[in-house]
């Protein structure tokens, strides 16, 4: 049962940040801290969304949040 619901708060937390990258405000998007990297490709997902026009980290902020969303419900449902 808990499996469940840590499964379900990781995928509301994905339906969180699809909502922040569309509704978010520009220049907190912009500001946001992405943190260190701890393998290569994490630092060539990290210096592709810092060096990024703003579009580009709304749609990468979405993938991520509907990636996260789509496993982590999955995982409710077949846990």
């Amino acid at each position: 049962m808990w499996l469940k619901i840590g499964l379900g708060i990781f995928a509301i937390l994905g339906y969180y940040l699809m909502a922040y990258a569309i509704f978010g405000n520009k220049n907190k998007i912009d500001d946001m801290y992405i943190g260190n990297s701890s393998s290569l490709i994490e630092l060539i997902l990290d210096l592709t969304y810092e060096f990024s026009p703003t579009l580009i980290r709304r749609i990468l902020l979405f993938l991520l949040g509907l990636i996260c969303a789509f496993i982590f419900t999955m995982g409710v449902i077949l846990a």
